[in-house]
Protein backbone atom coordinates (compact mmCIF):
# COMPACT_ATOMS: atom_id res chain seq x y z
CA UNK A 1 0.00 0.00 0.00
CA UNK A 2 2.51 2.40 0.85
CA UNK A 3 4.14 1.94 -2.84
CA UNK A 4 0.93 2.90 -4.41
CA UNK A 5 0.37 5.71 -2.08
CA UNK A 6 3.98 7.09 -3.33
CA UNK A 7 2.83 5.90 -6.78
CA UNK A 8 -0.25 8.11 -6.35
CA UNK A 9 1.58 11.12 -5.08
CA UNK A 10 3.85 10.99 -8.16
CA UNK A 11 1.11 11.03 -10.13
CA UNK A 12 -0.39 13.84 -8.90
CA UNK A 13 2.55 15.81 -9.72
CA UNK A 14 2.08 14.90 -12.84
CA UNK A 15 -1.17 16.04 -13.49
CA UNK A 16 -0.09 19.00 -12.09
CA UNK A 17 2.25 19.95 -14.42
CA UNK A 18 -0.38 18.64 -17.63
CA UNK A 19 -2.66 20.72 -15.74
CA UNK A 20 -0.42 24.19 -16.16
CA UNK A 21 1.09 23.11 -19.57
CA UNK A 22 -2.45 21.47 -21.30
CA UNK A 23 -0.61 21.69 -24.78
CA UNK A 24 1.02 18.66 -23.94
CA UNK A 25 -1.90 17.00 -24.32
CA UNK A 26 -1.46 17.63 -28.24
CA UNK A 27 1.00 14.83 -28.63
CA UNK A 28 -1.01 11.90 -27.91
CA UNK A 29 -4.10 13.99 -30.02
CA UNK A 30 -2.33 14.33 -32.66
CA UNK A 31 -0.82 10.55 -32.71
CA UNK A 32 -4.04 9.20 -31.65
CA UNK A 33 -5.58 10.83 -34.83
CA UNK A 34 -2.54 9.38 -36.93
CA UNK A 35 -2.74 6.43 -35.68
CA UNK A 36 -6.70 6.31 -36.80
CA UNK A 37 -5.91 7.19 -40.37
CA UNK A 38 -3.01 4.61 -40.69
CA UNK A 39 -5.02 2.27 -39.02
CA UNK A 40 -7.88 2.43 -41.77
CA UNK A 41 -6.10 2.64 -44.73
CA UNK A 42 -3.22 0.24 -44.01
CA UNK A 43 -4.25 -2.28 -41.30
CA UNK A 44 -8.00 -2.64 -42.23
CA UNK A 45 -7.48 -3.48 -45.60
CA UNK A 46 -4.37 -6.21 -44.51
CA UNK A 47 -6.95 -7.75 -42.56
CA UNK A 48 -10.24 -7.47 -44.92
CA UNK A 49 -7.29 -9.37 -47.41
CA UNK A 50 -6.15 -12.18 -45.06
CA UNK A 51 -9.82 -12.54 -44.35
CA UNK A 52 -10.17 -13.05 -47.86
CA UNK A 53 -8.11 -16.00 -48.26
CA UNK A 54 -5.31 -13.59 -49.48
CA UNK A 55 -2.91 -14.35 -46.08
CA UNK A 56 0.32 -13.70 -48.35
CA UNK A 57 -0.17 -10.51 -49.30
CA UNK A 58 -2.91 -9.24 -46.63
CA UNK A 59 0.28 -10.48 -44.09
CA UNK A 60 2.57 -8.23 -45.47
CA UNK A 61 -0.04 -5.05 -45.52
CA UNK A 62 -1.05 -5.96 -41.88
CA UNK A 63 2.65 -6.21 -41.20
CA UNK A 64 3.92 -2.87 -42.37
CA UNK A 65 0.51 -1.33 -40.90
CA UNK A 66 1.36 -2.93 -37.49
CA UNK A 67 4.82 -1.31 -38.03
CA UNK A 68 3.72 1.83 -39.25
CA UNK A 69 1.57 2.32 -36.69
CA UNK A 70 4.21 1.54 -33.63
CA UNK A 71 6.57 4.34 -35.90
CA UNK A 72 3.45 6.73 -34.98
CA UNK A 73 3.03 6.41 -31.49
CA UNK A 74 6.82 6.02 -30.47
CA UNK A 75 7.26 9.41 -32.83
CA UNK A 76 4.81 11.88 -30.68
CA UNK A 77 5.32 9.82 -27.44
CA UNK A 78 9.58 11.22 -27.83
CA UNK A 79 7.63 14.59 -29.02
CA UNK A 80 6.20 14.40 -25.58
CA UNK A 81 8.98 13.44 -23.65
CA UNK A 82 11.37 15.81 -24.81
CA UNK A 83 8.31 18.89 -24.57
CA UNK A 84 8.08 17.54 -21.10
CA UNK A 85 11.85 17.47 -20.10
CA UNK A 86 12.26 21.03 -21.96
CA UNK A 87 8.82 22.11 -19.62
CA UNK A 88 10.60 20.37 -16.28
CA UNK A 89 13.52 22.90 -16.91
CA UNK A 90 11.67 26.05 -16.73
CA UNK A 91 11.14 26.22 -20.73
CA UNK A 92 8.29 27.00 -22.59
CA UNK A 93 7.90 24.18 -24.77
CA UNK A 94 5.56 23.68 -28.01
CA UNK A 95 4.43 20.98 -29.86
CA UNK A 96 7.03 22.23 -32.66
CA UNK A 97 9.82 21.99 -30.11
CA UNK A 98 8.90 18.33 -28.82
CA UNK A 99 8.64 16.98 -32.33
CA UNK A 100 11.94 18.79 -33.30
CA UNK A 101 13.34 16.51 -31.09
CA UNK A 102 11.48 13.60 -33.02
CA UNK A 103 12.46 14.22 -35.86
CA UNK A 104 16.04 14.09 -34.41
CA UNK A 105 15.41 10.89 -33.35
CA UNK A 106 13.85 9.49 -36.62
CA UNK A 107 16.50 6.49 -37.15
CA UNK A 108 16.59 5.96 -33.54
CA UNK A 109 12.51 5.48 -33.79
CA UNK A 110 12.43 3.78 -37.05
CA UNK A 111 14.76 0.95 -35.32
CA UNK A 112 12.64 1.13 -32.18
CA UNK A 113 9.65 0.42 -33.57
CA UNK A 114 10.62 -2.49 -35.76
CA UNK A 115 11.83 -3.84 -32.21
CA UNK A 116 8.52 -3.12 -30.96
CA UNK A 117 6.65 -4.73 -34.29
CA UNK A 118 8.65 -8.26 -34.01
CA UNK A 119 7.90 -8.33 -30.19
CA UNK A 120 4.38 -7.78 -30.85
CA UNK A 121 4.30 -10.53 -33.50
CA UNK A 122 5.97 -12.61 -31.71
CA UNK A 123 3.75 -12.63 -28.32
CA UNK A 124 0.82 -12.47 -30.38
CA UNK A 125 1.90 -16.24 -32.11
CA UNK A 126 2.47 -16.90 -29.24
CA UNK A 127 -0.43 -16.67 -27.35
CA UNK A 128 -2.39 -18.36 -30.11
CA UNK A 129 -0.61 -21.62 -28.91
CA UNK A 130 -3.56 -22.83 -26.36
CA UNK A 131 -3.49 -22.24 -22.74
CA UNK A 132 0.09 -22.64 -21.98
CA UNK A 133 0.84 -20.44 -25.22
CA UNK A 134 -1.43 -17.93 -23.83
CA UNK A 135 0.30 -17.61 -20.14
CA UNK A 136 3.60 -17.31 -21.36
CA UNK A 137 2.75 -14.62 -23.75
CA UNK A 138 1.12 -12.87 -21.24
CA UNK A 139 4.01 -12.97 -19.08
CA UNK A 140 6.27 -12.23 -21.42
CA UNK A 141 4.13 -9.19 -22.71
CA UNK A 142 3.99 -7.84 -18.63
CA UNK A 143 8.13 -8.39 -18.50
CA UNK A 144 8.56 -6.69 -21.86
CA UNK A 145 6.38 -3.24 -20.95
CA UNK A 146 8.27 -3.02 -17.55
CA UNK A 147 12.08 -3.44 -19.21
CA UNK A 148 10.93 -0.64 -21.82
CA UNK A 149 9.78 1.85 -19.49
CA UNK A 150 11.86 4.23 -19.74
CA UNK A 151 12.17 3.83 -23.63
CA UNK A 152 10.80 6.59 -24.67
CA UNK A 153 12.76 9.11 -22.44
CA UNK A 154 16.37 7.56 -23.13
CA UNK A 155 15.56 7.57 -27.23
CA UNK A 156 14.26 11.25 -26.72
CA UNK A 157 16.97 12.51 -24.29
CA UNK A 158 19.85 10.34 -25.46
CA UNK A 159 19.39 9.55 -28.85
CA UNK A 160 20.08 5.82 -28.39
CA UNK A 161 19.66 3.16 -30.99
CA UNK A 162 17.56 0.07 -30.49
CA UNK A 163 19.59 -2.22 -28.94
CA UNK A 164 21.26 0.70 -26.81
CA UNK A 165 18.13 1.72 -25.92
CA UNK A 166 16.45 -1.67 -24.94
CA UNK A 167 20.02 -1.81 -22.36
CA UNK A 168 19.91 1.13 -21.16
CA UNK A 169 15.85 0.89 -20.39
CA UNK A 170 16.69 -2.87 -18.77
CA UNK A 171 19.29 -1.73 -16.65
CA UNK A 172 17.19 1.33 -15.07
CA UNK A 173 14.47 -0.88 -14.79
CA UNK A 174 16.62 -3.64 -12.63
CA UNK A 175 17.78 -1.15 -10.00
CA UNK A 176 14.59 1.23 -9.98
CA UNK A 177 11.43 -0.88 -10.45
CA UNK A 178 9.95 0.03 -7.51
CA UNK A 179 8.33 3.58 -8.73
CA UNK A 180 8.09 2.41 -12.11
CA UNK A 181 5.30 -0.53 -11.45
CA UNK A 182 4.33 2.06 -8.27
CA UNK A 183 3.57 5.23 -10.65
CA UNK A 184 2.28 2.70 -13.36
CA UNK A 185 -0.52 1.57 -11.15
CA UNK A 186 -1.16 4.62 -9.72
CA UNK A 187 -1.52 6.42 -12.93
CA UNK A 188 -3.90 3.66 -14.60
CA UNK A 189 -5.80 3.31 -11.59
CA UNK A 190 -6.58 7.00 -11.19
CA UNK A 191 -7.40 7.22 -14.85
CA UNK A 192 -9.75 3.98 -14.61
CA UNK A 193 -11.55 4.97 -11.79
CA UNK A 194 -12.19 8.46 -12.59
CA UNK A 195 -12.12 7.92 -16.66
CA UNK A 196 -12.60 4.62 -18.30
CA UNK A 197 -15.17 3.56 -15.76
CA UNK A 198 -17.54 6.24 -15.96
CA UNK A 199 -17.02 6.25 -19.62
CA UNK A 200 -17.81 2.47 -20.47
CA UNK A 201 -20.83 2.56 -17.98
CA UNK A 202 -22.00 5.73 -20.08
CA UNK A 203 -21.60 3.64 -23.21
CA UNK A 204 -23.22 0.43 -22.17
CA UNK A 205 -26.33 2.71 -21.16
CA UNK A 206 -26.13 4.02 -24.12
CA UNK A 207 -26.75 0.69 -26.04
CA UNK A 208 -29.47 -0.13 -23.48
CA UNK A 209 -31.72 2.67 -23.57
CA UNK A 210 -30.97 3.03 -27.74
CA UNK A 211 -34.20 0.78 -28.58
CA UNK A 212 -36.43 2.95 -26.53
CA UNK A 213 -34.91 6.37 -26.99
CA UNK A 214 -32.79 6.70 -29.58
CA UNK A 215 -31.38 10.48 -29.04
CA UNK A 216 -31.01 9.89 -25.44
CA UNK A 217 -29.03 6.60 -26.44
CA UNK A 218 -26.73 8.34 -28.57
CA UNK A 219 -26.12 10.82 -26.43
CA UNK A 220 -25.02 9.08 -24.00
CA UNK A 221 -22.66 6.85 -26.50
CA UNK A 222 -21.24 10.07 -27.83
CA UNK A 223 -20.17 10.85 -24.46
CA UNK A 224 -19.25 8.00 -23.27
CA UNK A 225 -16.53 7.81 -26.37
CA UNK A 226 -16.05 11.61 -26.25
CA UNK A 227 -14.95 10.45 -21.96
CA UNK A 228 -12.99 7.51 -23.10
CA UNK A 229 -10.50 9.33 -25.98
CA UNK A 230 -9.94 11.75 -23.17
CA UNK A 231 -9.35 9.58 -20.29
CA UNK A 232 -6.58 7.53 -23.04
CA UNK A 233 -4.93 10.74 -23.98
CA UNK A 234 -4.77 11.48 -20.09
CA UNK A 235 -3.19 8.49 -19.31
CA UNK A 236 -0.84 8.26 -22.13
CA UNK A 237 0.58 11.94 -21.35
CA UNK A 238 0.48 10.98 -17.43
CA UNK A 239 2.88 8.48 -17.85
CA UNK A 240 4.93 10.11 -20.20
CA UNK A 241 5.59 12.40 -17.82
CA UNK A 242 6.61 10.51 -15.00
CA UNK A 243 8.57 8.47 -16.77
CA UNK A 244 10.76 11.43 -18.05
CA UNK A 245 10.36 13.13 -14.56
CA UNK A 246 11.72 9.51 -13.13
CA UNK A 247 14.30 9.06 -16.04
CA UNK A 248 16.03 12.37 -14.79
CA UNK A 249 16.21 11.32 -11.24
CA UNK A 250 17.67 8.17 -12.02
CA UNK A 251 20.35 9.61 -14.16
CA UNK A 252 21.80 12.35 -12.72
CA UNK A 253 19.82 12.68 -9.05
CA UNK A 254 17.61 15.91 -10.05
CA UNK A 255 14.42 16.15 -8.56
CA UNK A 256 12.43 17.84 -11.78
CA UNK A 257 8.83 19.14 -12.06
CA UNK A 258 7.97 19.81 -8.77
CA UNK A 259 8.88 16.87 -7.23
CA UNK A 260 11.02 16.56 -4.17
CA UNK A 261 14.07 14.58 -3.76
CA UNK A 262 12.56 12.93 -1.31
CA UNK A 263 9.27 11.47 -2.79
CA UNK A 264 11.08 10.39 -5.83
CA UNK A 265 14.13 8.70 -3.34
CA UNK A 266 11.46 6.84 -1.12
CA UNK A 267 10.09 5.58 -4.26
CA UNK A 268 13.30 4.46 -6.05
CA UNK A 269 14.53 1.63 -4.97
CA UNK A 270 17.41 -1.18 -5.55
CA UNK A 271 17.34 -4.97 -6.31
CA UNK A 272 18.21 -5.06 -2.75
CA UNK A 273 15.42 -3.47 -1.48
CA UNK A 274 17.43 0.13 -0.21
CA UNK A 275 16.41 3.16 -1.14
CA UNK A 276 18.98 4.96 -4.20
CA UNK A 277 21.31 7.52 -2.99
CA UNK A 278 20.20 10.77 -5.00
CA UNK A 279 23.44 10.36 -6.75
CA UNK A 280 22.49 6.62 -8.75
CA UNK A 281 23.08 6.41 -12.02
CA UNK A 282 21.37 3.96 -14.26
CA UNK A 283 22.90 0.85 -13.80
CA UNK A 284 24.09 0.74 -10.75
CA UNK A 285 22.98 -1.43 -7.50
Amino acid sequence: MSRIKRGWNLTKKSWGLLRGHPALLRFPLYGGAATILCAIVVVGPGLYLIEDDQTVFGGVLAVIGFYLLALIGIYFSVGLAAAADMTFRGQDATVADGLAVSRTRLSQIAGWAAVSTAIGIVLSALENQGLAGQIAGRLLAVGWSLITFLAVPVIALEGTGPLQTLKRSSSLFKSRWGAQVTGNIAIGGAVFLFGILPSALLIFAGFLVWASASFAGALLLVIGVIGLAISILVSSALSNIFGVALYRYALDGEAVGGFTPEELNSAVRTKGGRNAPPTATPGTV
